[in-house]
């Protein structure tokens, strides 16, 4: 019987490992390093939770993720949140977000928090990861919007 459990845990092990290997080569043929743009969510705000963030790429429609509690308990312990994977072409291209959230003890009927942000960046032959990165300067104060580019420096 013991003999059996464990080649029954080898099998499982593999197929998790074939499991990964295929989803790899999925995305890898999906979304080819010369055109793939993953854009993440990040945030800066202690007891600010997000509610949702829209972002929209050059004229494209927009692309709406909204956050429930544990994904923005996540965001909190410095996580990063995968809110688009796309490809685009080389080049400058137009980026835009929206976002809003409230505080943690923010009393019922308290209007969000809400930022904008708007600007480019630069697609290379290489993937481009991208962090939006949510910040408040003090509790009370309006919310901030950065990009940040992740490519290592040519």
């Amino acid at each position: 019987m013991l003999t059996i459990d464990q080649e029954l845990q080898a099998l499982k092990a593999e197929v998790l490992d074939l499991n990964q290997s295929a989803l790899r080569t999925e995305t890898a043929f999906q979304y080819p390093d010369e055109t793939r743009v993953s854009i993440f969510v990040g945030l800066q705000a202690p007891g600010l939770l997000v509610e949702d963030v829209v972002i929209t790429i050059d004229n494209n429609p927009p692309t709406v993720r909204k956050f429930d509690v544990i994904e923005s308990v996540s965001l909190q312990r410095r996580g990063l949140y995968r809110a688009l994977r796309l490809n685009t072409t080389q080049g400058s291209h137009r980026i835009r977000v929206d976002f809003s959230g409230r505080y943690v003890d923010a009393k019922p009927g308290t209007p969000p928090l809400r930022s904008h942000y708007e600007g480019v960046f630069e697609k290379t032959v290489q993937p481009s990861d991208l962090e939006v990165l949510v910040s408040v300067a003090a509790y009370g104060k309006p919310a901030t919007i950065r990009l940040r580019d992740w490519r290592p420096n040519p």
